[in-house]
């Protein structure tokens, strides 16, 4: 495929209809099939394969039709007015509501419409060569209501999933966040998944280019305007895996150039359908996440191994997404991390490596949501670090004790299958074969061999 509607009309067949404004319709097709992709493919095209703009979707919604904008900017200035966190002060209790953030959510709609692209079971999308791209949108594996399986997708380069309407949640932290709607990839609802050898990256509209349009101090006496917590965020994950995914390998990709990469559980609630702690099994190996800043994973509930994986950021010259940690154990997270290199010259303690945390209620809550058959400990947060993971080349001697983040430390941190009470006794070994490298080559080995055209 070397178009937009030709990779929408493989993943739908011959129901496929694409709407002149790029909206599209149809029902997936579940047929065994391989999409090869050839050059570039942008996700943010009307019916005529234009791209387009901002104030393309404001004025093809209702933003325009109820709202009366015309412009995504006199929208913006409008928002801008109305919602200014000196005005609505941040709180668990606040809200945004009226007529800029209904247009905003207008022109958001319209736009989700035209870039998420759903993948269907049975369906393996693979870039032919070293030149393959998949832009301006999201792929989506699976829905609440079609979950889907056995799916590969292979050697694509995916950039800027660009996200024009985020929105303003003064409910999220003490000072409100922006927050950003798209992926490159969403695993949801999906089983049997391979993601191998690509290569994801937020392309040349890197997030320093966006900061808040907020300014004055927030409650915690940070700047709006410089503080990069409130920068104008256009891009959510690189690869997120959560609600009710289960078996997905993530192998050999280059992830670089993003904030908040891999998130696995998208909540600290659990319950059965969605954040489910007996599903969410993932494995990471021989990934290169270069100049990246955070969830390199970031896991709550599942199992997940992370293994031979390489890490670099030079902060000196990387300013656009310096360092904060890798791999983090959210609640209910049961980790096992082994043969990792880590190369960040700017920091030397395991602290800026891996973290955890975890709460008692909230893990008696995921047993009590769960039901009979459950207890705290299986929705426990439980992380057990092994040794020759290496921090610039030394190995991280300290890495076992993450007692004071509250996590509890174990040799064992993965349930049998088929067990959810007591504690945990099994590894990634009770599960599967593999092979560990020398974390002392990752360095070398893994960017050579990561990422696209390296089949």
């Amino acid at each position: 495929m070397t178009t937009r509607a030709g990779l929408i009309q493989a993943l739908y067949g011959n129901t496929a209809t694409i709407n002149t404004d790029g909206s599209f319709s149809g029902t997936l097709d579940s047929s065994k099939k391989i999409i090869y992709i050839s050059g570039t493919i942008s996700l943010n095209q009307n019916g005529s394969a234009t791209e387009l703009t901002a104030d393309d979707y404001v004025t093809g919604s209702c933003a325009k039709t109820t709202y009366g904008y015309t412009t995504a900017s006199a929208m913006w200035a409008d928002y801008k007015t109305a919602f200014n966190p000196q005005t609505v002060v941040p709180s668990s209790s606040a809200t945004i509501s009226g007529n800029p953030e209904s247009a905003r959510a207008c022109a958001a709609a319209l736009q989700k419409k035209v870039v998420m692209l759903y993948v269907p079971s049975n369906t393996s999308i693979i870039g032919l060569g070293s030149t393959a791209i998949i832009k301006n949108g999201n792929l989506v594996l699976g829905t609440s209501s079609a979950s889907v399986d056995n799916i590969v997708i292979r050697n694509i380069n995916f950039q800027d999933s660009f996200d024009f309407f985020p929105a303003w949640d003064p409910t999220d932290s003490t000072t409100g966040r922006w927050n950003s709607a798209y992926d490159l990839i969403s695993v949801m609802y999906a089983t049997h998944v391979w993601i191998d050898h690509n290569e994801f990256s937020d392309g040349s509209r890197t997030d320093d280019l966006y900061p808040s349009v907020w300014t004055g101090t927030a409650s915690d006496g940070s700047d709006y305007a410089t503080s990069e917590v409130f920068k104008f965020m256009h891009h959510d994950g690189l690869v997120d895996i959560t609600k009710s995914a289960n078996y997905v390998t993530m192998s050999y990709n280059y992830l670089h150039d993003h904030d908040k990469t891999d998130l696995i559980g998208g909540t600290d609630s659990a319950n059965t359908t969605a954040e489910n702690p007996t599903v969410l099994k993932t494995t990471f190996h021989h990934n290169y996440w270069k100049n990246c800043k955070q969830r390199q994973p970031r896991v709550r509930y599942g199992m997940a191994h992370i293994y031979n994986n390489y890490f670099y950021n030079n902060q000196a010259s990387s300013t656009v997404y310096g360092w904060s940690v890798a791999w983090y154990a959210g609640q209910g997270a049961k980790l096992y991390v082994e043969n990792n290199a880590v190369d960040v010259s700017t920091i030397s303690a395991a602290s800026s490596v891996y973290g955890g945390s975890s709460s008692s209620t909230k893990a008696s809550s995921c047993a009590s949501t769960m039901g009979s058959g459950y207890d705290s400990n299986y929705c426990s947060a439980f992380m057990y670090v092994a040794t020759n993971n290496l921090l610039n080349s030394s190995s991280l001697s300290a890495q076992q004790d993450l007692s004071a983040s509250g996590v509890t430390t174990t040799s064992t941190p993965w349930y049998a299958s088929g067990v959810t009470t007591g504690s945990p006794t099994a590894t990634p070994s009770s599960y599967y074969t593999y092979t560990q490298d020398s974390a002392g080559t990752l360095s070398t080995t893994v960017p050579t061999n990561a990422g696209v055209g390296k089949l």
